[in-house]
C-alpha cells in the first residue's frame, strides 16, 4: 500500500515542472477539468500549485510538446481532446519517464523511427506527403533558431503518421521529446545544416516509396543521437 510519505517522497524526486503535471493530471482524472476544457492561466495556477510561473511554463510546454495540450493565440491552454482514459494513461506515460534511462530511450526511439519511415515510404498517402513536406519546411525555416527542437520533433512525428501504426505515434510522442530535452540541457542539439540535408533525403526517398533507403537514411540520421547516448552511458559506468 502507498501511503502519504511515500507520495511525497516520490514528488520530492520529480521536477517541479513534473509536479505540476502530475497535479493537472489529478485534476483530469477527478473531472475538474476534462478534455477541451481551457487550462487556468499561469498565474492562477502557481498560486495555486504553490510553484513559480517559470515551473508552471516549463510543465505547459512538456504537455504541448507531447500533444497533449494545445496553446491558441489568446485563448490560452486546451486539454487535447483526446478519450479521458487515453489522455490519462499518456500524461502518466510523461511522468514515467524518469525511471528510463537516456540510452534506453535512444535505442527504443531508433527502433521505432527506422521501422516508422519503412512503413510510411510503403504506406504514405499524398495527404501524408504534403504534410511531411510542410514539416521539413518548417524545420528548415527555424534550424537556426531555439525553436529547431520543437520543429525537427514535427517531422518525425509526420514521418510516423505517416506509417499508418498509431502505436508508433504514441510511442514516439513518449520518448522522442524527452531525448530533445535532454539534447537542450546538454547543449547536444545545436544548428547543422546536415539535419537539413538529411530530413531532405528521407523526403526524397518517401515521395518515390523507396523503403529500403528511407530507412538507411534514418538510420545514418540518428547516428549523432547513438554515439551521444554510448558516450553518456560509459561516463555514468565509471
Amino acid at each position: 500500500m502507498i501511503n502519504d510519505f511515500d507520495v511525497k517522497r516520490h514528488l520530492n524526486c520529480i521536477t517541479p515542472s513534473d509536479q505540476v503535471i502530475a497535479k493537472i493530471k489529478d485534476l483530469i482524472k477527478s473531472g475538474i477539468l476534462k478534455p477541451g476544457d481551457r487550462l487556468p492561466a499561469e498565474r492562477k495556477m502557481a498560486e495555486d500549485f504553490g510553484f513559480g510561473r517559470t515551473q508552471i511554463r516549463e510543465a505547459l510546454h512538456k504537455l504541448e510538446f507531447y500533444g497533449l495540450i494545445k496553446t491558441l493565440p489568446q485563448s490560452g491552454s486546451i486539454i487535447t481532446q483526446l478519450d479521458i482514459s487515453a489522455l490519462d494513461g499518456l500524461i502518466t506515460d510523461v511522468l514515467n519517464l524518469q525511471e528510463y534511462d537516456f540510452f534506453s530511450l535512444v535505442e527504443m526511439r531508433v527502433i521505432l523511427e527506422v521501422n516508422a519511415i519503412k512503413l510510411c515510404a510503403t504506406r504514405r498517402t499524398e495527404k501524408d506527403l504534403k504534410l511531411i513536406e510542410y514539416a521539413h519546411q518548417d524545420f528548415v525555416r527555424y534550424w537556426d533558431t531555439d525553436e529547431r527542437v520543437t520543429y525537427d520533433f514535427a517531422f518525425h512525428r509526420a514521418i510516423a503518421e505517416g506509417s499508418h501504426n498509431p502505436l508508433f505515434k504514441s510511442m514516439l510522442m513518449i520518448v522522442t521529446p524527452e531525448i530533445l530535452n535532454i539534447y537542450n540541457t546538454s547543449g547536444f542539439c545545436k544548428p547543422d545544416t546536415v539535419n537539413i540535408r538529411e530530413h531532405f533525403e528521407m523526403l526524397q526517398a518517401i515521395q518515390v516509396r523507396d523503403a529500403d533507403k528511407a530507412s538507411v537514411i534514418m538510420t545514418q540520421h540518428l547516428q549523432g543521437v547513438v554515439s551521444f547516448a554510448t558516450s553518456r552511458l560509459k561516463e555514468q559506468k565509471k
